[in-house]
């Protein structure tokens, strides 16, 4: 799921993969006299901001705000795209090799709670043993799925599979379709830097619209939203843009360290779905 792959299926100038290739983080050789690479400046200056509509009087074209009764936080939708908003030894060679925990977290790209997924399948194996999600994961889901749930039904969180981006990973454009209801949302919330997201249509030729997503901000894909592609082709882990300084103002022990040394440098999506 991570990285960008053009197959016969995904052609190189579809809509969709053109603005992944926009955002996408790119580093040039420096010159001799710089010791960091140079980064790519994109123009950021289409990308929807959550945040700076939150302090403006006015709405941005095509934008609604969502009224929910007994919600009280804001919710945005669009108006004319679908609603969203460690073991530490490895083997090689016939020995066991020692690598910090450290390496192996840096590793990481992806986990599940709840149901297993099976990858090479793309389905879920309900012969797999597992653990319940988490019951304050659950409550959370339960009470941020309320403006995309039918009038007196509860969402039912079942499974969830947790994205772990480094400064260069970016997530290409996909599905989740593996559910059986679709009628019921995925529930997807953001930890860490601050990331591009892209929202498209039911087909790759449909130009995506482009937000950014924040440390705490969460997005519903609902109704034909499910049916959309979207990816994650950036985030942002210079000081400027990353904006996880309230983030790391919740760990200040002397414990904390390795925490908070991963969080300046990576993001952590969970995305919990009710399966049945």
């Amino acid at each position: 799921m991570y990285g960008a792959q053009s197959t016969d299926e995904e052609p190189e100038r579809t809509a969709f993969r053109l603005a992944e290739k926009r955002y996408k983080l790119y580093k040039s050789l420096p010159p001799k006299t710089r010791k960091k690479p140079v980064l790519n400046q994109t123009d950021l200056s289409d990308v929807v901001d959550f945040h700076a509509i939150l302090e403006s009087v006015d709405l941005i074209d095509g934008i609604f705000r969502l009224d929910c009764p007994g919600f009280d936080r804001p919710v945005f939708c669009f108006r004319d795209r679908p609603e969203s908003n460690a073991n530490t030894s490895v083997e090689a060679q016939g020995s066991f090799k020692s690598v910090s925990a450290s390496t192996l977290l840096r590793k990481l790209r992806w986990g599940t709670l709840g149901l297993q997924f099976n990858w090479s399948k793309r389905n879920y194996d309900f012969t797999l043993p597992h653990n319940k999600i988490p019951e304050k994961l659950c409550q959370l889901a339960k009470e941020m799925a309320v403006p995309a749930m039918p009038s007196g039904e509860e969402f039912q969180p079942e499974a969830a599979i947790v994205n772990y981006f480094g400064p260069s990973d970016m997530l290409g454009g996909h599905l989740d379709d593996m559910e059986a209801d679709w009628s019921k949302p995925i529930v997807s919330i953001s930890l860490g830097c601050k990331a591009i997201f892209l929202l498209g249509g039911t087909s790759r030729e449909d130009v995506p619209v482009s937000m950014f997503l924040r440390s705490g901000d969460i997005v519903l894909m609902a109704g034909k939203a499910r049916e959309c592609f979207h990816g994650v082709p950036r985030i942002f882990t210079d000081d400027k843009h990353a904006e996880v300084s309230v983030l790391l103002s919740q760990f200040s022990g002397e414990d904390d360290c390795c925490i908070t040394d991963y969080i300046k440098n990576s993001r952590i999506n969970i995305n919990i779905r009710q399966v049945n």
